[in-house]
């Protein structure tokens, strides 16, 4: 790992054991406002009290380390701390495997998700302490790693293990929603398969086409619920996994050890967001298509990326066309050229590129068979949550603070290496990376803003993917310079260090979470659902499933006529944006109580104060769906456990609440 400077013996103990300290003290901090939250009473738990002394002898061992490392016997005690030589290479490899498994078998705890889970100091620390034995694990198997680069090796090996069990807990064979809209995802691709799977043809989805046609191909094979969430969670890892080769590729990195572990960041980096999989599909065939140099190769993958991009988010338009220009601008120097000259083709590139996206889309709105063109642009007018961009109940960190904090020590490393290499470099090239970067930058926060939105940091995906490239280009020394060899700079491990950790710090505060199930009591609920669809269907009426589409679609439960309007994702998508006509022609469809049954989550009514978290997008809800619900339709059976509520029409007087 040549390509970071390692730092001086005394700095490297001294920051370890600073950080020792801190964390410690800050998961203290963590523990006394939970015993507040909880109303425990610490001058009579002991065991509270035990927990409290142990983070501070920790913390007053590390800082009495870091007293000595001042005085003149403190290099000779690193000499003796490092001198781990005569360990057996095969003690190495158990620590490295118990320190790996530590912060998982911690977080997975019953104990530890009921009580700690929300407390971020006491999470790093565990992933602290399980790193620094790790690092020691690694530096014993392989002696000639420096200290540095050990600690360095193991806490990606760590996160990405760590990012592994994370998600194959959503591959469960559990029959209904996990989340407020995860079988939506499900249940979409199956319309561009309506006639094998309904035996008519529907229209097509309104909603990231390209994304559900990415996760039709279960349906190809009449597979189970599980195969779905497996096929989602493979893509989801697989797309964000290939990028990092095509990136490395693009970069000729030689070094086999720095490929796999710049890879494993690089990872790590893009499903921060996390990254949009289908997003994915441009981005790589940019990466492996595109070329300066051959303007048939160039159009090829700006052409096919732009059309991909154009049918699945409109804020992409604009990314396949920036992505071949930043690309330009980092491997054609310019040399002396005209300025128009030289601009030509990134500019031809990204405005074709736009116009191509665009196109796409509107080809793909008059095939969709959607009456409406205007559904598909109903983001275009929701509002703008402008508090958002700062700390706030929806998203504790605000949209703001979170991207600067996770993009900043890569500009400050970008600032240092374009500053340390301007003679490499024009200013016209420099000015255009830039602003492509704050372009993405101030549209991803526009677009987290709108309502329904910023929750995390998934729609700067496009800013964070441009500024990646970036990045690596530079830290690489894989641009091409104005008149010399571009030379390759070490970046200081301080510099590595805050840019690696990033992602990492994102990836601690995740759960593992394993969805626990009785299968007899789901069972129960199917069939008490199958036999409320066996009744309707025997007087003649409809069902609306606004939610739960999947039983249908994957054939959970039988004998039922799918009514494609009015799906949740839909119902909340044109509640949101306000669409006027769209909700009226809701409403009287409730009032007229055409459906006989109604499937959905149950409804509780409910207007949000600003301060609560998705205060907007409940109230949205509440008012545009909800109400027009439960004013004409009145609980027939609920299974609050599985998230499954029946509706059947009020008789007589109507009752709102």
């Amino acid at each position: 790992m040549n390509f970071i400077t390692p730092p001086s013996r005394l700095t490297f103990w001294r920051v370890i054991l600073i950080v020792t300290a801190a964390l410690p003290l800050l998961s203290i901090w963590n523990l006394i406002d939970l015993a507040a939250k909880l109303e425990v009473n610490l001058s009579t738990q002991t065991s509270w009290q035990a927990g409290i002394a142990a983070l501070a002898s920790l913390a007053s061992l590390a800082l009495l380390g870091l007293g000595v490392g001042f005085t003149k016997t403190g290099d000779q005690l690193w000499g003796r701390v490092e001198a781990l030589g005569f360990i057996q290479k095969k003690i190495g490899i158990v620590i490295i495997v118990i320190a790996l498994m530590g912060f998982p078998l911690v977080i997975a705890n019953s104990f530890f998700q009921q009580i700690l889970s929300g407390e971020a100091w006491v999470r790093m620390l565990v992933f602290w302490m399980c790193a620094l034995a790790g690092m020691c694990g690694v530096k014993i198997f392989r002696d000639e790693l420096s200290w540095s680069i050990a600690l360095i090796v193991f806490m990606l090996c760590q996160s990405i293990l760590l990012l592994l069990l994370i998600n194959i807990p959503s591959v469960t064979a559990y029959p209904f929603s996990m989340g407020w809209s995860e079988t939506s995802r499900y249940y979409y691709p199956s319309l561009l398969l309506s006639r094998k799977i309904y035996g008519e043809q529907f229209a097509l989805p309104i909603l990231h086409p390209t994304l559900h046609a990415l996760l039709a191909p279960p349906y190809l094979f009449d597979a189970p619920l599980w195969a779905h969430r497996f096929w989602q969670t493979f893509l989801r890892l697989a797309l964000a996994g290939l990028i990092a080769p095509a990136l490395l590729s693009r970069l000729s990195i030689q070094d086999r050890g720095v490929k796999i572990f710049a890879g494993m960041w690089m990872i790590l980096f893009l499903l921060m967001g996390p990254i949009y999989l289908h997003l994915a599909i441009p981005v790589l065939i940019l990466l492996w298509g595109f070329s300066p140099h051959s303007s048939t190769r160039a159009w090829v993958a700006v052409l096919l990326a732009s059309l991909w991009a154009g049918t699945s988010r409109v804020n992409w338009y604009v990314v396949p066309g920036m992505i071949a220009a930043v690309l330009y601008l980092l491997e054609v120097p310019y040399n002396g050229k005209n300025f128009w000259r030289y601009i030509f083709k990134p500019a031809s590139w990204f405005f074709v590129g736009t116009l191509t996206a665009l196109a796409s889309m509107q080809i793909y709105i008059a095939f969709s068979g959607i009456p409406n063109p205007e559904d598909f642009f109903t983001s275009l007018s929701s509002p703008l949550l402008w508090y958002r961009l700062l700390p706030n109940e929806s998203y504790a960190f605000g949209i703001l603070p979170a991207a600067i904090f996770v993009s900043l020590p890569m500009w400050i490393v970008l600032y240092a290496q374009f500053r340390s290499r301007r003679m490499d470099w024009h200013p016209v090239r420099i000015f255009f990376i830039v602003a492509a970067l704050l372009a993405l930058f101030v549209g991803g926060l526009i677009v987290s803003l709108k309502i329904g939105g910023g929750a995390d940091l998934h729609n700067l995906d496009a800013y964070f993917t441009m500024l990646l490239i970036v990045f690596s280009y530079l830290v690489f020394a894989r641009y091409t310079p104005e008149k010399r060899t571009a030379e390759f700079i070490p970046l200081r491990w301080g510099n590595a260090m805050s840019v690696i950790i990033i992602p990492i710090l994102f990836l601690t505060q995740s759960n593992i979470a394993f969805k626990t199930y009785d299968p007899s009591r789901t069972e129960k609920t199917l069939s008490a659902m199958q036999s409320e669809i066996d009744r309707v269907n025997a007087e003649g009426g409809e069902i609306l499933f606004i939610t739960q589409r999947h039983l249908i679609s994957m054939g959970m439960l039988k004998n039922v006529t799918l009514i494609q309007e009015y799906e949740r994702e839909e119902l909340m998508e044109m509640a949101m944006s306000n669409n006027e006509a769209f909700l009226a022609h809701f409403k009287q469809e409730m009032e007229s109580q055409r459906f006989d049954l109604i499937v959905v989550d149950p409804l509780t009514f409910k207007i949000l104060a600003r301060r609560r978290a998705f205060s907007e997008e409940n109230n949205a809800w509440v008012r545009g769906i909800m109400r027009p619900i439960l004013c004409n339709y009145r609980l027939e059976e609920s299974f609050p456990q599985d998230g499954v509520a029946l509706y059947t029409p009020q008789e007589g007087e109507r009752m709102c609440p």
